[in-house]
């Protein structure tokens, strides 16, 4: 009796080790050592997969079996089927097989994709199975039609990835805001999209960037692009398509307002906005006085006047091109309160932090407080003026205040100096020079020209690669509420070398004198150099002088909405955004000139341009990216971007 259970207790201990090793050798896992594994899953010859393609498919499911283990990843956002179904598939690993099962009845006569994108990876080294698609219909035959084209976006031309395109078969224009559509896919790194398996008949297409995955055009953040009528799809058209995408401008609203002190009220706004807006104060005493600084998409308003300190301030926002019209309440606070503690001026500096395009509101510009006497030296462009921005709006200064000092190889000379303020402009002059004496290695040289609006500008001769200190004594500037600065101010410039910039010429042709075009010189990061609205010519030449060494494009918006902007489009209008014409990449090299013609005929598929300087002049071309409709004129109201 003692040896039987000995010998069952042995069976049992082999059987369990037999069984472990089985099971330990079919989990599916990594191999160890061996030549990395470089090659995708492929579909197993004899092993069961559903029929690819298949027709007259009447399954509720698709396997699909591997020569390998395999793994999912994102499946749910990787994995389309068109047309869609109405309730999300259940998406599973079998084994070496990938199972989409769902429980609602497919379409009669229809073909369905279902396309895998890169969810399918074998799970030793993660390589996707390229271009995995499932085919079937439900009816005797497969769809053979298809279409395909690319998204870009409507204001940059770059590529729009991983955008929905979808085909309605109902025409209606409400289609793509309550239905979803009977085919779609997504696009590709460069924007690019096909339709296969199509249908013969007429469709209408929508291109969207859906926010929410509901297949619907339903956010006002989701990007959007159409075709402003439908068209037909048979066995000898099978359309290509260039759709430009945007995002539809809502309505320009306050979003926010702050009053950040007495005298200071910062507003934002929900779009960038270029034209001027004005704000009155309700019941304003007959000494209230306003000065707006705008910014690309905020108002900051200084104000002063004997206004009463309890209760509320009522302030109106106008603004006639935005159709801006609002009003906002804010608590009042005492003028005397703010006086007695203020903080002393200082330095600000403007920073630019990156906003969308569009006209969306963004960041935009920011100020950044520095030292009283700041040490690191800042890099001066010697073809500008010095802009000075202070922590309050600046109305009047005191020129004997300011010094403009230069190295010690410089000796001191007349002063001169031109002083703006509130439009009216003073020549002062001064025989003798600065008394101070400053123990360090800079002397007093003659003062700039100095311009008051909220904030100074300097202008100056500069001398190249030299070193120039500004000096603002106490007392030498005074804000809109009467105060002073009471300490010393001081910064340091280091004037840039001249080789360092170039020149642009643009000579744009063949416009249109009935339309209004706005000239644009974008530098590599899309930032607003220069631009000029235009009209009432057919060619006209661009000299942009003296401008960074960098990579620059001009662009020409077709301003159908004279507004000197350029404008969006609206599903609901039927409109397409405004047209723009850019040239390619012009890369401006230290001391160079380029010069290029740009050509407003969407007939012509590109533009010369040379560029000459110290080295060999290069030839290249330019593209003309328009699909028609032409704006023109002739240079007017230039303005430069600080």
């Amino acid at each position: 009796m003692q040896n039987r259970t000995y010998q069952s207790l042995i069976i049992f201990l082999w059987s369990s080790f037999f069984l472990g090793l089985v099971f330990s050798c079919a989990e599916p896992r990594a191999p160890e050592g061996g030549p990395k594994d470089t090659q995708p899953p492929r579909i197993h010859s004899k092993k069961y997969s559903t029929p690819n393609p298949s027709t007259n498919f009447r399954d509720n499911q698709i396997i699909l079996t591997f020569d390998e283990w395999v793994k999912l990843q994102a499946a749910y956002t990787q994995v389309v089927i068109s047309p869609p179904l109405e309730k999300r598939p259940e998406i599973k690993i079998r084994n070496k097989s990938v199972v989409v099962e769902w429980k609602e009845a497919l379409k009669d006569s229809t073909t369905y994709i279902i396309n895998f994108g890169d969810a399918v990876k074998d799970i030793t080294e993660g390589n996707t199975v390229p271009d995995l698609k499932m085919i079937f219909s439900t009816g005797p035959y497969l769809d053979s039609l298809s279409c395909s084209g690319q998204i870009v976006d409507a204001e940059t031309r770059t590529p729009k990835e991983e955008v929905w395109v979808m085909l309605y078969r109902n025409l209606a224009d409400s289609m793509p805001k309550t239905q979803k559509p009977f085919y779609f896919t997504k696009t590709d790194k460069q924007g690019n999209f096909r339709l296969e398996y199509l249908r013969k008949g007429r469709y209408r297409i929508f291109a969207l960037e859906d926010k929410n995955r509901d297949y619907k055009y339903n956010q006002s953040s989701e990007s959007i692009a159409f075709l402003d009528s439908s068209f037909q799809i048979n066995d000898t058209i099978q359309p290509v398509f260039r759709l430009k995408m945007f995002q539809e401008r809502e309505a320009t609203r306050i979003l926010s307002s702050k009053l950040q002190h007495y005298g200071a009220l910062n507003i934002s706004l929900n779009n960038k906005v270029q034209s001027a807006s004005e704000v009155e104060l309700l019941d304003a005493p007959d000494d209230f006085q306003t000065w707006i600084e705008q910014g690309e998409d905020s108002l900051r308003l200084w104000f002063d006047g004997t206004m009463p300190d309890t209760g509320k301030w009522s302030f109106v926002i106008r603004n006639p091109v935005e159709e801006l019209n609002d009003t906002i309440q804010v608590k009042a606070k005492a003028r005397s309160e703010f006086v007695e503690k203020a903080d002393n001026l200082i330095w600000h500096q403007k920073r630019k932090k990156s906003a969308p395009q569009s006209g969306r509101s963004g960041k935009g510009t920011v100020l950044v407080s520095l030292p009283l006497q700041d040490t690191a030296t800042i890099l001066q462009s010697p073809f500008e003026t010095m802009g000075l921005y202070f922590s309050r709006a600046i109305v009047t200064i005191d020129t004997n205040q300011i010094l403009l000092l230069k190295d010690s190889s410089i000796s001191v000379v007349r002063l001169d100096i031109t002083e703006t303020v509130d439009s009216l402009t003073q020549d002062v002059r001064l025989d003798t020079a600065y008394k101070t004496v400053l123990q360090d290695t800079f002397l007093p040289i003659t003062k700039p020209s100095i311009k008051v609006q909220n904030n100074l500008a300097l202008t100056y001769p500069w001398e190249a690669a030299a070193r120039y200190k500004l000096v603002i004594l106490p007392n030498g500037v005074t804000d809109y509420l009467g105060l002073m600065n009471q300490d010393t101010l001081s910064r340091i410039y280091a004037i840039d070398k001249v080789d360092n910039y170039g020149t642009v010429t643009v000579v744009v042709t063949e416009a249109d004198s009935s339309l209004q075009y706005v000239v644009q010189l974008l530098d590599s990061k899309n930032n607003l150099i220069e631009e000029a609205i235009v009209q009432d010519s057919t060619q006209m030449t661009f000299v942009y002088k003296n401008i960074p060494t960098n990579t620059y494009v001009v662009r020409v918006v077709h301003d159908e909405f004279p507004n000197g902007r350029w404008d969006v489009g609206s599903y609901d209008k039927n409109r397409q955004a405004e047209l723009t014409t850019t040239t390619k990449l012009i890369k401006l090299k230290p001391g160079w000139e380029n010069k290029m013609e740009l050509s407003l005929n969407p007939d012509v598929s590109s533009n010369r341009s040379t560029s000459k300087g110290k080295g060999k002049g290069k030839m290249g071309n330019f593209e003309e990216e328009d699909e028609g409709g032409a704006k023109k004129g002739k240079g007017a109201n230039k303005r430069r971007k600080k």
